[in-house]
């Protein structure tokens, strides 16, 4: 029993010796609360930047949406005014084909009388001038002749 006891106040001792206190618990426990608190400190304001951060890339990218959208809409106005331009272009286009190709028309058709004119004048009219002129001769021949010189002398 001597034994036991002697192995039980060793025990006891160890255990005096290895166990904590109450003062070194609540030490312990104080400074597991403010670790604790300086942890949720910490949380927090990380959890504060990165809010702030988020704010500050969405109000950015908010402006670059609204930059890019007004630009697209002017590029848009652009481009229907460029087709309303070519639009109007295609129209005068159109008119100046009709309008060369009622000049082309005439000129084709006052070429044309040119060459009437000059055919009537240069090959139609030196025919009928040189029948006229055969007639003429045989005309004069027939009246030179010495039956009509006869007939004129009784």
């Amino acid at each position: 029993m001597r034994a036991t006891r002697a192995l039980l106040v060793d025990r006891i001792g160890r255990v005096k010796h290895d166990a904590l206190t109450t003062q070194d618990l609540e030490a312990q426990a104080y400074l597991f609360k403010a670790a604790l608190s300086e942890l949720r400190t910490e949380s927090s304001m990380h959890t504060r930047n990165e809010t702030a951060a988020m704010r500050t890339a969405t109000t950015a990218l908010r402006r670059e949406t609204d930059t890019l959208n007004t630009l697209m809409k002017e590029d848009i106005a652009t481009l229907k005014h460029d087709l309303i331009e070519i639009g109007e272009l295609k129209t005068q286009v159109e008119e100046s084909r009709w309008e060369k190709m009622k000049a082309a028309v005439g000129a084709l058709g006052a070429l044309l009388l040119v060459i009437i004119v000059s055919m009537e004048v240069y090959v139609v009219q030196p025919k009928a001038a040189e029948k006229r002129a055969k007639q003429l001769t045989k005309q004069r021949r027939e009246d030179e002749s010495p039956s009509s010189v006869a007939s004129l002398f009784p």
